[in-house]
């Protein structure tokens, strides 16, 4: 009989994605679990990281299980593997069987079994009469696995050339809202804005900026690329103010990327790089009437020449170098002006001027402008986590905070955006770690999702070292 736990746990996980590594994390490192638990565990991480081969091989490690309905479970997991990975022959065996076990599998997991007997043969483009009773659209399907049974559904009808494949994404869109599921809503979004962009560039490239920023919302890892590549890709046929920072934060979240990961999106790469490399801009009307105002209100001859400002400002050059731009743009005080407001060189300018994502808590003390939705999203996370301290606590904090190095302060600003992730209603508890206990009183947080922002780490050096940082913060504070 599987544990009461474990069933909570599986629950959890079938309802908030990947979204819920953290506490597979704690579970692992905490929880007395079989061995066939625990290679269950193991397998849907790997599976979220996107290493599907490692993910079999826990599975295929388990030779015995005494509990059937785990042994179930592994079988479902195994063919959700199998089905991604395009096994279709091993899938269909396991398939056979799950479906014939069906009458002795625990209502506990049933209806989980019965989404992946659906979703394999929705996905493999099998027949449907295979099904028996069981149709796609039986109330037996849960929200997180109809998710992605309206994306599908989307899917083959766009590939048809029917537009009505975009009320499908709609539909997924508004399940995973409801039900609060971070990667189908991600998900969704860069569906609408992909297979949008052939019907209505403008409203496309809104969702895409949309799925830009839930994927900063909800992600801290690198598996969000795939909707920057989007939205790129988009951005290459329009003339859009965020393209130039958008495709500089992407080359940097590239460059942090595993191997595995990285080799789908070299193209990208390639074109993001080429949108920086300007160093001669045309002066349009918008940029010559931008540079009179700057004058007027800068004096720009304290940076550049009067014969050069001259030439600029009468028409007598058509062009403007990279280096006249950032020279310019160091006599402006950022503040006064809305970033979409600038000309498009200036946009691809300060975008080359960055040497990082400029997303951390000193950007947010500075105030400072973003046009990347990805950026504002970890901003207004960093931004929530102070506003949620006392006046007292959050003056004390940041002082603290600047005097760190650079790693350290990327170590706190991870912290702080995790932590205002995953402050939802999960419905399961998890305990403040010992060492964590100190800093939730001295600043003021919430367990729970000050738990998960320390089990958000995968390793036990990731997590020794923010406690570490976090006592920097302690004694910079005093």
């Amino acid at each position: 009989m599987l544990d009461y736990d474990f069933i909570r746990v599986f629950h959890m996980i079938k309802s908030h994605s990947s979204f819920s590594k953290p506490f597979l994390n704690f579970i692992i490192s905490n929880s007395n679990l079989s061995k066939a638990e625990r290679a269950f565990i193991l397998c849907v991480k790997y599976d979220y990281d996107y290493d599907r081969e490692k993910a079999l091989s826990e599975i295929k490690k388990i030779k015995d299980c005494h509990d059937k309905n785990l042994k179930f479970l592994l079988m479902m997991k195994k063919l959700e593997l199998y089905r991604n990975l395009g096994r279709r022959k091993y899938a269909r065996g396991l398939y056979n069987k799950l479906r014939e076990a069906l009458p002795y599998i625990s209502p506990n997991i049933r209806d989980s079994v019965i989404d992946e007997l659906i979703a394999y043969i929705a996905l493999s483009g099998e027949q449907n009469d295979d099904l028996g009773k069981f149709k796609m659209d039986d109330r037996h399907i849960s929200d997180s696995a109809n998710i992605f049974f309206e994306m599908n559904k989307g899917r083959k009808l766009i590939k048809d050339g029917n537009k009505k494949g975009l009320d499908h994404f709609k539909n997924a869109l508004k399940i995973a809202t409801k039900v609060y599921h971070p990667s189908g809503i991600v998900t969704a979004l860069n569906a609408l804005c992909w297979y949008g962009m052939k019907y209505n560039v403008d409203q496309a490239l809104g969702y895409g900026k949309e799925a830009l920023y839930r994927a900063g919302l909800y992600f801290e890892d690198a598996n969000i690329l795939y909707v920057f590549d989007t939205v790129i890709e988009m951005m290459n046929k329009t003339s859009d103010s965020a393209f130039a920072e958008i495709s500089k934060d992407f080359v940097e979240l590239y460059e942090k990327t595993p191997e595995n990961i990285k080799k789908r999106y070299k193209k990208t790469k390639i074109l993001a790089e080429d949108t920086l490399k300007g160093s001669f801009y045309h002066i349009d009307g918008k940029t010559r009437r931008f540079l009179r105002k700057i004058n007027k209100e800068h004096a720009l001859d304290a940076f550049i020449t009067r014969k050069q400002i001259y030439n600029i400002l009468h028409s007598k050059v058509k062009n403007i170098r990279g280096d006249t731009i950032r020279k310019i743009l160091k006599c402006m005080d950022m503040k006064d002006f809305q970033m979409d407001s600038l000309p498009p060189p200036f946009w691809i300018e300060i975008a080359k001027m960055k040497d990082s994502l400029e997303d951390g808590i000193d950007a947010v003390v500075g105030g400072r402008q973003t046009l990347d939705p990805y950026v504002k999203a970890r901003l207004d996370l960093e931004r929530e986590f102070l506003g949620k301290m006392p006046d007292r606590v959050k003056e004390n904090f940041v002082k603290a905070y600047l005097k760190l190095e650079k790693e350290e302060k990327r170590v706190i600003e991870r912290f702080a955006r995790d932590y205002i992730r995953y402050d939802i209603k999960w419905g399961m508890r998890i305990e403040v770690p010992d060492e964590m206990e100190e800093y939730v009183k001295l600043f003021h947080l919430k367990k729970i999702p000050a738990a998960l922002a320390y089990w958000s780490y995968d390793d036990k050096t990731g997590r020794e070292r923010l406690v570490r940082v976090l006592g920097r913060v302690r004694d910079g504070m005093k």
